[in-house]
C-alpha cells in the first residue's frame, strides 16, 4: 500500500513530527491497517486526492499494524481503520500543529475540495508604496507576487503555506509602472524574491513556469539556501554551527567533557540519538532532518544568555535563524559554551548512551548533559525545532536536570588500529 512511486508518503515515529512541522499546508494523515477492507477501498481515492492537490496540501499515511507505529496511532486516539486526520496551520504554544477529524466523503473530489478549503491565506496584501517597509519590516526573507487578480490563487497560497515562518510572502494588485520598472518586470503575473531584509534593492525575479515545484525550489534556493550565518558581535570566538558525531569515549571527551586547547568546558551538551542505516536512502534523509533540528538548537538565539526568556518574544518569528535575530547587534556578554552532537542509536555507543541516561525507545530522542554540574535531563516530546528549543532553554536554566550516577563513560568502537570483529 502506497509504494515508492506514490504521491502518499509513509510516516513513522521517527519522521512524523519533523515532516508535519515543516509546512503549514493542510495535511491529511491516514491511519490504516493493510488487512482492512475499507482501507484498501480508500487507497486509490486517497492517492488521487494527493495527486490533485500537489502544491496545495500534503497527504501521508501511518501503518498502525507495524509495532513501532502503534504508539503514534494511540497518540492520536485511533480506534478504527481507516482514520483520517487533517492537520491545520494552527499550532499549539509549543509549535505542534493541531489536528481535526475528517468527516467528509471518502472520495478524491471531496477530500481535494476539503483540503483546498482549509488552505490558509498567509500572503499579505500590499500597496506598491508599502513594498520597502514590508521587505525591511521583519528579518525573514520575502517573496512578492505582482498580479492583476484581486486575490492570489491556490498556487501562491500553497507556496505561502509551505514557507510559513521561513519566508514571508505578500502580493501587490495592479502595481504601478514605476514599481514594475524598478523590479525589472515587463509583464504580469511576476514573482520577486528579496533575500536580504536589510536591502530592498536586492531582488531576484522568477522567470520559470507557474508551477509549484519549480517555484518552490527557486524561493528556497534564493531566499533560504544562500542565507549567510552571522554571529553576535559579542562573540569573539563563536561556536561553529557543527553537530558532531560521537562514536567513542574520545569523541565524548572532545565534544562534551573536556574540549582541547583553550575551549571552555561547555555548560550544556545536547546529544541527539538517531537511528541511522546509511545503506537506506530514507534513513539518510530522516537523519538529515534530525540533524537540521539539532543545528537549530545550536544556533538558537534563545540559548545565548542564561537570562534569555523561555518563551519567544512577541516581535520575533520562531523560525528566525541566527542571522534573523535582533540580538545580533546587541552588546551583551559573550555566549556561554554550548555543544550539540549526535550518536547512532544502532551503534554500541548509542546503546550505551541510551542505557546510561534511561532514554526512551522512541527515536529520535536526546539528552542534555551538564559536564560542569555532572547532571543530565532526557528529552520527552516531539522532535521539533520549537519543542527542542524550549527544552534546551529549560535545561540551560537547570530545570529538569538530575545528578548523574557514575562517570560519563562509553566504550564505543575501538580506535588506534584495532578492528572490530
Amino acid at each position: 500500500m502506497f509504494d515508492g512511486d506514490s504521491a502518499v508518503r509513509q510516516l513513522t515515529p521517527t519522521n512524523f513530527d519533523l515532516v508535519l512541522e515543516r509546512t503549514s499546508q493542510p495535511t491529511f494523515v491516514k491511519f490504516y491497517a493493510p488487512w482492512c477492507g475499507h482501507c484498501q477501498t480508500l487507497e486509490p481515492e486517497y492517492e488521487r486526492a494527493a495527486t490533485r492537490t500537489h502544491g496545495v496540501a500534503k497527504f501521508y499515511a501511518v501503518n498502525c499494524d507495524v509495532e513501532s507505529n502503534r504508539g503514534l496511532c494511540a497518540r492520536y486516539n485511533v480506534q478504527g481503520f481507516p482514520t483520517l486526520k487533517v492537520f491545520t496551520e494552527k499550532r499549539t504554544k509549543r509549535g505542534s500543529r493541531r489536528a481535526v477529524d475528517y468527516q467528509g466523503a471518502r472520495k478524491a473530489s471531496a477530500m481535494a475540495k476539503y483540503a483546498r478549503s482549509m488552505l490558509p491565506s498567509l500572503s499579505t496584501k500590499l500597496s506598491a508604496d508599502g513594498l520597502d517597509t514590508f521587505v525591511t519590516g521583519t528579518q525573514l526573507p520575502k517573496a512578492v507576487l505582482l498580479t492583476e487578480r484581486s486575490k492570489p490563487g491556490d498556487l501562491w497560497r500553497g507556496v505561502a503555506a509551505h514557507f510559513d515562518r521561513k519566508v514571508q510572502l505578500a502580493h501587490i494588485v495592479n502595481p504601478d509602472s514605476a514599481t514594475l520598472e524598478r523590479l525589472g518586470v515587463d509583464k504580469l503575473p511576476a514573482i520577486v524574491v528579496f533575500p536580504e531584509h536589510t536591502d530592498p534593492s536586492v531582488a531576484e525575479l522568477y522567470t520559470g513556469e507557474s508551477k509549484y515545484l519549480p517555484l518552490a525550489k527557486f524561493i528556497h534556493a534564493t531566499a533560504i539556501a544562500r542565507k549567510p550565518v552571522r554571529q553576535s558581535k559579542a562573540q569573539t570566538n563563536p561556536v561553529a554551527l557543527d553537530v558532531q558525531q560521537i562514536e567513542t569515549q574520545a569523541d565524548l571527551e572532545r565534544v562534551c567533557i573536556s574540549p582541547a586547547g583553550s575551549s571552555p568546558v561547555p555548560i550544556l551538551c545536547v546529544i541527539g540519538v538517531i537511528a541511522l542505516e546509511p545503506e537506506f536512502e530514507e534513513s539518510r534523509a530522516e537523519h538529515a532532518q534530525v540533524v537540521t533540528v539539532l543545528e537549530s538548537v545550536l544556533s538558537g538565539q534563545r540559548l545565548r544568555s542564561p537570562h534569555a526568556p523561555t518563551q519567544p518574544n512577541s516581535n520575533s518569528d520562531d523560525y528566525d535563524e541566527v542571522e534573523g535575530d535582533s540580538s545580533a547587534d546587541d552588546t551583551s556578554e559573550p555566549s556561554p559554551p554550548l555543544r550539540v552532537a549526535w550518536v547512532n542509536a544502532l551503534s554500541a555507543a548509542g546503546q550505551q548512551v541510551r542505557a546510561m541516561f534511561g532514554l526512551s525507545d522512541d527515536l529520535p530522542t536526546a539528552v542534555a548533559v551538564s559536564p560542569r554540574k555532572h547532571a543530565a535531563a532526557p528529552y520527552h516530546g516531539a522532535f521539533t525545532r520549537a519543542d527542542m528549543l524550549d527544552w534546551a532553554d529549560q535545561c540551560y536554566e537547570g530545570r529538569g536536570m538530575r545528578r548523574i550516577a557514575g562517570e560519563l563513560i562509553i566504550s564505543g568502537k575501538q580506535e588506534a588500529g584495532h578492528d572490530e570483529l
